[in-house]
């Protein structure tokens, strides 16, 4: 990754931040995201690009093309632009 994101290694940090001080659930699975845990646990935090930079260029450094996710998921998604992981439990009964 490092060398695909040459040159804009400092953009994509401030980009990555922004999304983990968020602290949102993970966008693909629905679950909360343990903050605390540090990459590179499965369960951490990873911002993941909601459409693939591989196929989207232009999106690459998008704030709007960002969500929080798990590392798991966003392995599990790699570069797949259709990749639905489920809803998850419910957070609440209603």
């Amino acid at each position: 990754m490092a060398n695909s994101m040459r040159g804009t290694s400092a953009r994509w940090a401030k980009i990555r931040d922004a999304q983990k001080s968020r602290r949102l659930p993970c966008n693909l699975c629905g679950q909360p995201i343990d903050y605390s845990l540090k990459w590179p646990h499965p369960q951490s935090f990873s911002a993941d690009h909601i459409r693939p930079y591989e196929h989207n260029p232009d999106l690459r450094l998008d704030p709007g093309n960002v969500q929080s996710s798990h590392l798991r998921c966003n392995q599990s998604k790699s570069d797949n632009q259709h990749y639905s992981a489920g809803m998850g439990s419910a957070s609440q009964v209603f």
